[in-house]
């Protein structure tokens, strides 16, 4: 799994989250960015808070790539995350799969 490193930027990325994604100003690259951060904080962190707002954020129409599946793949197995979070991340992975990226990582 790839994970970015956890620092000021990453913190700075995942405030953005706390908005919807209608509200957010940045770009679609932009907005990339601060989903990744989300999906990618430490899953060690109580009631995948960050997790559960980036998979919000993909919910109201972000753009989902293989980077972001992968990630949400780990979000869907790590027992320690709320089952609802996990049930949703697995859903967005089998959505994406099914559509035209049948190639599995």
């Amino acid at each position: 799994m790839k994970v970015l490193r956890l620092n000021v930027e990453q913190r700075a990325l995942v405030v953005q989250l706390q908005t919807l994604l209608a509200d957010y100003c940045g770009d679609e690259a932009a907005a990339r960015k601060v989903i990744l951060a989300g999906l990618s904080w430490p899953m060690d962190t109580p009631g995948g808070y960050w997790q559960g707002l980036a998979v919000d954020w993909i919910e109201q129409g972000a753009t989902v790539d293989a980077e972001m599946v992968e990630l949400l793949d780990s979000i869907a197995v790590t027992e320690k995350l709320p089952q609802k979070l996990r049930h949703k991340s697995r859903a967005i992975v089998k959505q994406w799969r099914s559509k035209e990226h049948t190639a599995q990582p």
